[in-house]
């Protein structure tokens, strides 16, 4: 965590690199002239969230001036920097992190900007509320909202479409909190499966008590037990963005060392559900040697296929081609998958070493040469005698 962070930026980063994970979560990236941008920049696949942090006492001075005193400093200064730092990145094909790692932002043309403020100090004796304060909609969290969505939204996509949703909603419907905050319209929202039942309705106030009772609730219990196996993913990936961030990543193919984090992206867009089944699947892949598959195909979210295989470390090289074959064959024959992503590893107990690899392949149009080329890999590999397939519904 880099240094001259104060207490509070340093909590908001903290909550993020555990929500989003080190490799797309960027303190205090440096803008204009080599100044601060903002507190904090999340960017993964298309998203770019920006996060400014004030942490403002409110001094109660028993009339209305205390009151916007606060709403200027804490709200109304956050929501300037995040635009300030939003029209920078407009015309950004990078930016530079605080430790001076470059990092490139996902082109302007499908780029989704996101808006959070941190409005600390007032502890609920200020309402607050998110919506368009000038140049675009800001989400609005203090003390008791932002632990919340931060711990219960613990993915980039899950994240990303709580925002979308509840920009939706602002837009056409006039929300006040009766008490409470975010957290409230959070709970609603996961308990109607990630959306929100109100096409029709103008006005919504909504009870401060709704968020305690999601999480008193048995179905909120259960839904936290089943996650808890999902982890192992994001363990996965810190562990392949240990490599990226140190030595950087072995790219068979031409030999050299890349800093290529398309295969992560994927992995780290998949939302909390799946990444329950993606592991569980993996880890039941690697532990049940009678299963006798050399590799297992997940179809995941995202228009995304994941293949798992398991081969001896001692031949890496030959491994990771092998890991190329199934992916493309995957590609070939399943029309709806855009995307594959291959993880290679030994499986535990049978090698005297231990790596893994990750294969990236990501074709829009599928021609005749590759399918040419994909009957030929079937033959040479055996492929669906080999391959255990397992379906991740959507709804996970």
């Amino acid at each position: 965590m880099p240094e001259g962070l104060n207490e509070s930026e340093k909590f908001v980063t903290g909550i993020s690199e555990r929500a989003f994970l080190r490799l797309w979560t960027h303190p205090n990236p440096v803008g204009k002239k080599g100044k601060e941008l903002c507190d904090c920049l999340i960017v993964c696949g298309n998203h770019v969230v920006i996060i400014s942090v004030k942490d403002i006492k409110y001094k109660d001075t028993g009339d209305a001036a205390g009151r916007n005193r606060w709403i200027k400093t804490a709200i109304d200064k956050s929501a300037s920097q995040i635009w300030g730092a939003e029209r920078w990145l407009t015309l950004a094909q990078s930016f530079t992190r605080h430790d001076g790692r470059q990092v490139d932002l996902p082109p302007i043309d499908c780029r989704v900007i996101h808006r959070i403020s941190v409005s600390l100090g007032a502890k609920r004796q200020i309402a607050t509320k998110s919506g368009d304060l000038g140049y675009g909609t800001v989400h609005v969290c203090d003390e008791f909202s932002l632990g919340a969505i931060f711990s219960l939204l613990d993915t980039v996509t899950d994240f990303v479409g709580f925002l979308s949703e509840t920009e939706s909603l602002i837009s056409r419907a006039n929300v006040i909190f009766s008490g409470g905050g975010l957290e409230d319209l959070l709970a609603i929202y996961l308990q109607n499966n990630y959306s929100f039942p109100f096409e029709d309705t103008d006005l919504l106030i909504i009870d401060d008590t709704i968020f305690k009772g999601f999480i008193d609730s048995d179905n909120y219990k259960a839904q936290q037990k089943s996650f808890k196996p999902s982890y192992f993913w994001d363990n996965l990936i810190e562990h392949f963005t240990n490599d990226l961030l140190t030595d950087g990543m072995f790219d068979y193919c031409t030999k050299e060392v890349t800093s290529n984090q398309l295969a992560l992206i994927q992995m780290a867009i998949q939302p909390r559900g799946h990444r329950a089944n993606l592991s569980e699947s993996f880890v039941e892949f690697l532990e049940k040697p009678e299963l006798k598959v050399a590799s297992r195909v997940i179809l995941a979210d995202q228009d995304t296929a994941f293949v798992f295989l398991v081969g001896d470390s001692s031949d890496r090289e030959t491994r990771v081609k092998e890991l190329g074959m199934r992916c493309l064959v995957v590609r070939g024959r399943l029309p709806s998958v855009r995307v594959v992503v291959g993880i290679a590893t030994d499986r535990p107990g049978e090698s005297k070493g231990h790596s893994s690899d990750l294969v990236y392949i990501d074709i829009p149009d599928w021609t005749d040469e590759y399918e040419q080329e994909v009957q030929t890999i079937q033959k040479m590999l055996g492929y669906f005698e080999n391959a255990a397939w397992n379906k991740i519904s959507t709804n996970a």
